[in-house]
């Protein structure tokens, strides 16, 4: 059996707004599962049987336990019956992810190597490889590590400074181009030995960030860290860009283990519930589906309407003439007729008024996603253009608080935004 997982999940989601105004960050759809349990499923697949949410705060906790409970729907979805029930950090108010690491440890007295992983991320990685590459060198860490291509931004990351044989002499955040020490980032992928305890309890609160605190001390400090190159997929899902870029590739088959069931046609699936729906007009052409396509359960989809590489969540309606491209809808929308949506991400239980245009088009835009966020009711021929996002008006408050985002408008329902950076594109 492969190490237990322990997924750090305290983090607020400020980058996702308005997706994560009113459930966490990890909890976010992507192609109809959360992001976390997309995530866990590529490590149950391969072995892990145990897993712990270091949660944090009211909102992360409840809305996390609310969701996986014990963990017996995650796995008997996917057929596993030798598993432990999920675990969840106390009510303790950490200062970080090395703090929840510490104290997850030593609450659940964790003497074993110890899988630790950013709950918004995913990551299609070899577990067998990097399990055996960490036994076999015996460090106190072993950090999954992401060769960036030559024509890939890597100013946002921490970059690795790496020996011949990979071990890791410390990181470089966010450097500036040409500056970087490797194209090796961090994916916040990390195996512990469980020596970390005793190092974790000699830092003491100095303990606060994995990435910030703990890995330069150790180092610094002469303690074995070394890096795993990882080929297969990975991704933080950290802004609207990045969650579009993640459904897209798992509707590609770029994610290998995504689940993909209920296939009608290649690189195409429907779920039964819909496809007894609207089977006959996919036949008769008056639906069509162009691309990678993925349907949820109990959708019901018009007459002229076009899907074109994207996917639309369970218990969707939309109405007759609307044109769908390169987006997410999430469960719950409902579409009014001739609403023209490009490179967008719709959020769950959403209305979008007839003779609306969401998103860029022809490329305008760059590569700017259009946001609507949960229980949007947006009015008919509406306009919102790529970068923008919307959210409810009784968020506008906390939204603008953030000091992240510029507000471009409202309507008697809704507050228009965007981040303060596109503003200097």
């Amino acid at each position: 059996m492969f190490p237990q997982v322990l997924a750090t999940v305290g983090g607020s989601g400020t980058r996702l707004y308005p997706l994560t105004l009113d459930q966490p960050k990890p909890l976010v759809e992507l192609c109809d599962t959360a992001i976390i349990a997309n995530l866990f499923r590529v490590l149950a697949s391969q072995g892990c049987r145990r897993f712990i949410l270091g949660s944090k705060g009211a909102s992360n906790t409840l809305n996390l336990s609310n969701y996986f409970k014990a963990g017996e729907g995650f796995f008997k979805r996917l057929g596993i019956t030798d598993h432990q029930d999920f675990s969840y950090q106390p009510l303790y108010d950490d200062k970080g992810n090395a703090d929840s690491l510490r104290y997850c440890m030593s609450y659940f007295d964790i003497n074993d190597d110890l899988i630790v992983v950013s709950g918004d991320n995913l990551i299609d990685i070899d577990l067998k490889s990097i399990v055996e590459f960490h036994q076999k060198h015996k460090p106190l860490l072993t950090v999954a590590l992401k060769e960036l291509g030559p024509d890939e931004n890597i100013s946002s990351y921490g970059v690795a400074r790496v020996d011949e044989d990979m071990r890791i002499r410390g990181f470089v955040e966010k450097p500036k181009p040409g500056s970087e020490p490797s194209r090796m980032i961090n994916t916040a992928f990390y195996l512990f030995s469980p020596q970390i305890r005793e190092v974790l309890a000699e830092m003491g609160d100095r303990a606060r960030d994995i990435g910030g605190d703990l890995i330069p001390y150790l180092t610094e400090n002469g303690y074995t860290v070394y890096g795993f190159p990882v080929s297969g997929y990975w991704i933080d899902i950290g802004t609207p860009e990045r969650l579009h870029q993640a459904a897209m590739d798992c509707l590609s088959g770029r994610v290998r283990h995504f689940d993909r069931k209920y296939h009608y046609k290649p690189n195409q699936w429907i779920h039964p519930s819909t496809l007894a729906k609207i089977g006959p007009r996919l036949e008769s052409g008056d639906i069509l589906l162009k691309g990678n396509v993925s349907i949820g359960r109990n959708c019901s989809i018009e007459k002229g309407v076009v899907i074109e590489n994207s996917h639309i969540g369970h218990t969707s309606l939309i109405d007759r003439n609307v044109e769908i491209r390169e987006s997410m809808i999430m469960s719950f929308s409902h579409i009014h007729h001739r609403v023209n949506i490009n490179r967008t991400i719709v959020g769950r239980h959403s209305t979008l008024g007839e003779h609306s245009i969401l998103g860029s088009s022809n490329g305008f835009g760059g590569k700017s996603v259009a946001v609507i966020g949960e229980n949007v009711v947006l009015p008919p021929e509406s306009v919102v253009a790529a970068g923008v996002r919307v959210a409810p008006l009784k968020h506008s408050h906390g939204i603008l608080a953030t000091g992240r985002f510029v507000e471009l408008g409202t309507d008697e329902r809704n507050i228009y935004f965007t981040e303060k950076d596109s503003m200097k594109r």
